[in-house]
C-alpha cells in the first residue's frame, strides 16, 4: 500500500478567551438590565444609556482588536457576539417602537419581544460563522 501524504498539523497555541467571557457576561447583564427597565416601567433614559454603553464597549473592543479579527479565533468569535448582540438590540428597539406606536406595548408583548430578541441573537450568531475569516 502506498503511503498517504498527510499534511502535518500545526501546533496551535491556546488563546485566552477571558475578554470573550467578560464581554458575554456584560451583554447578558445589560440584556437583563434592559428587561428590568422595561418591565419595571422605569425611566426610558436608562434604556438609552444601556444602548449607548453597549455600543461604546463594542466599538472599543473592535478598535482594540481590529488587526486580529481575521487571524484569531477568539477575537473572531467575540466580534460575532458583538454583531449578533447589536443586531438584536436594533431589532428589539424597532419592534418595541412599533408596539408602542400601535398602543400594544403590554407585559405579554414585552416578554415576547425579549424571547424574540434572544432568538434573533442566536440566529445571527450562528449564521456568521465564516463571515470574517480569511478566504485565501
Amino acid at each position: 500500500m502506498a503511503n498517504l501524504n498527510r499534511k502535518e498539523r500545526r501546533a496551535q497555541r491556546n488563546e485566552s478567551n477571558t475578554a470573550g467571557i467578560i464581554l458575554r457576561l456584560f451583554f447578558l447583564l445589560s440584556f437583563i438590565g434592559l428587561a428590568v427597565v422595561l418591565f419595571g416601567e422605569l425611566d426610558y433614559n436608562f434604556i438609552v444609556s444601556i444602548y449607548a454603553v453597549n455600543i461604546v464597549v463594542s466599538l472599543i473592543y473592535v478598535v482594540m482588536n481590529k488587526s486580529r479579527i481575521t487571524t484569531s479565533l477568539a477575537v473572531h468569535t467575540n466580534v460575532r457576539v458583538i454583531i449578533a448582540y447589536l443586531i438584536m438590540l436594533i431589532t428589539i428597539f424597532f419592534y418595541a417602537l412599533a408596539l408602542w406606536r400601535a398602543n400594544q406595548f403590554s407585559t405579554p408583548m414585552q416578554a415576547t419581544l425579549f424571547i424574540g430578541g434572544a432568538i434573533v441573537y442566536l440566529a445571527v450568531f450562528n449564521s456568521t460563522k465564516t463571515m470574517l475569516t480569511n478566504q485565501d
